[in-house]
């Protein structure tokens, strides 16, 4: 990124955050120090930025307090002296994902009518960044954290990683609802649906209509991913077709994001016949529709076709034959109903909130 310029990328960023509502009115942007770390620029670079925002009277810098989103004109109408009610949400990164987008969706779906205002921040794998928005919260008086976990590449460093950062929340006073992973080990509330029975079923189907040799792209510990593939295997398991297990190949999720053909080219390369190609999520899914648009993998497998677990829309589904399609909106919703059970100081009836999902045979 051109550096004479960065700031009004990172001003527009804002401003986008602040018009989708992921700064909301009244609430205060984190400091110049912390999106400085999130935006891999300096302190100064960042008061560049907001100094654009104050001029369009977005915001308004307050000595020793810090930076405010201003009201628009439309909510200065509408309120009535309402007080807001402050949560956190700690997610991975701001992406262009449909995904995170959605899921937030969802929360504002449930929160918003209730005058309930998240704070979001982003902590980009790194918990030090983690741990000073943790401090943020702390100072904003926050008692509930929706919390997206650091992705590792084994689970040992997943949950020992992650339970620094939960324990540190739960130190100062904080609720923690863990958001799109399941984390064993660690205490605290989770929010996802696994999918299980659903791509157990999937498999059953494929099976009927004649596909019997299957490849499963997987990733490395994120996400539900360890559920399904344990649906992977039952589903065969159930059949007593074949030893899927040896046909899983797990694949670093980055290697996926940027699009490395290579890998998944080697990984074919492997088999003699393949008739169907099982995605465990919707960033899979994705990267091989581009592989086999890309190559002329139907060269050596005329006749493949892809299935799998969709979070967010495809990018093309011409080979696609089943997908078990997860509601990413309804998972928000499913968040934002046990934050209004935490502050009500309801205790949850259930510790996964589950949410209804579809199995689709094309």
């Amino acid at each position: 990124m051109n550096n004479g310029y960065k700031y009004k990328r990172i001003a527009e960023s804002l401003r986008q955050r602040i018009k989708n509502g992921g700064y909301q009115e009244e609430s205060l942007l984190p400091t110049s120090k912390l999106l400085a770390k999130e935006y891999k620029t300096t302190p100064v670079t960042i008061d560049r930025a907001i100094g654009i925002l104050v001029q369009e009277s977005l915001v308004a810098r307050t000595p020793g307090v810090g930076t405010t989103v201003l009201k628009s004109s439309k909510s200065r109408s509408e309120d009535h002296g309402s007080k807001h009610e402050l949560i956190g949400v700690l997610l991975q990164a701001q992406t262009d994902s449909r995904y995170w987008e959605r899921l937030l969706e969802g929360v504002q779906d449930v929160l918003r009518p209730v005058g309930i205002v998240p704070i979001i921040a982003y902590h980009n794998q790194k918990a030090e960044i983690a741990l000073d928005y943790v401090q943020m919260f702390k100072e904003q008086d926050v008692s509930v954290v929706l919390f997206a976990p650091f992705d590792r590449p084994d689970s040992e460093q997943y949950e020992r990683d992650n339970a620094v950062i939960i324990e540190t929340m739960h130190a100062n006073g904080m609720q923690v609802i863990m958001i799109d992973r399941y984390l064993e080990s660690v205490p605290g509330h989770f929010v996802s649906e696994y999918c299980y029975a659903y791509g157990r079923k999937m498999i059953q189907t494929l099976i009927e209509a004649g596909y019997e040799q299957p490849v499963c792209f997987s990733t490395d510990y994120v996400s539900v991913i360890g559920a399904r593939e344990q649906s992977i295997l039952d589903g065969f398991k159930d059949t007593k077709t074949i030893d899927i297990s040896q046909r899983i190949s797990r694949i670093p999720l980055l290697d996926y994001q940027e699009n490395r053909y290579e890998k998944i080219l080697q990984v074919l390369d492997e088999y003699d016949e393949v008739d169907i190609i099982i995605c465990l999520n919707s960033r899979i899914f994705n990267t091989l529709i581009y592989t086999l648009a890309k190559y002329d993998v139907r060269k050596k497998f005329k006749n493949i076709k892809l299935s799998g677990f969709v979070d967010i829309e495809l990018i093309d589904m011409e080979h696609v034959v089943a997908y078990v399609e997860q509601p990413v909106r309804e998972m928000g919703k499913a968040a934002g109903r046990m934050v209004c059970a935490l502050l009500s100081e309801q205790v949850p009836e259930y510790r996964h909130a589950l949410v209804p999902c579809e199995l689709r045979i094309l």
